[in-house]
């Protein structure tokens, strides 16, 4: 697994190395980058299921787009003197780093619901995970909506 992860920053590195960013609008930029920052804030069940080995395909682009648009927009706050979100950018490259071939991550995926520790663990990690979600609460309109878990219990109790 570490030999995956260095060669994943390998390749990253190698993307960045390259003139991606440069082909790319700042408008362009700006606007993967957005969307880059909505798919990793609802990619936790994609990584419970895969761990450090997810499909590529499940990006929102392709991983040279989103590296050229990072690093184009790093660049972009660098200039301005921003170095929070130059710093925030750059956190969000590693997180690119478990994005594997499709072949690859698929084959994973198979062993691993194959092993019965695992498949064990899962279920209620997942239902943990949703309680999670719905007690932070979703943006909805520009406005956070949560359902406390007092009324969570009081519409169960009533349904069952």
């Amino acid at each position: 697994m570490q030999d995956n992860i260095i060669k994943q920053t390998e390749d990253i590195d190698k993307i960045s190395a390259s003139n991606i960013s440069e082909l790319l609008t700042l408008e362009e930029a700006s606007k993967i980058v957005s969307i880059w920052g909505k798919f990793l804030e609802h990619i936790e069940i994609i990584s419970i299921l895969f761990g450090l080995n997810i499909p590529e395909s499940i990006l929102p682009y392709p991983k040279y787009l989103l590296v050229g648009a990072i690093n184009k927009m790093a660049s972009h706050y660098h200039n301005q003197g921003n170095q929070e979100l130059v710093n925030a950018l750059e956190t969000t490259l590693w997180a690119l780093t478990s994005y594997i071939s499709d072949d690859e991550a698929i084959r994973g995926f198979i062993q691993k619901f194959s092993n019965e520790d695992f498949f064990g663990k899962i279920i209620p990690e997942l239902k943990k995970m949703q309680e999670d979600r719905v007690f932070r609460g979703y943006v909805v309109d520009n406005d956070l909506y949560r359902i406390s878990q007092e009324r969570m219990e009081e519409i169960k109790n009533k349904w069952k």
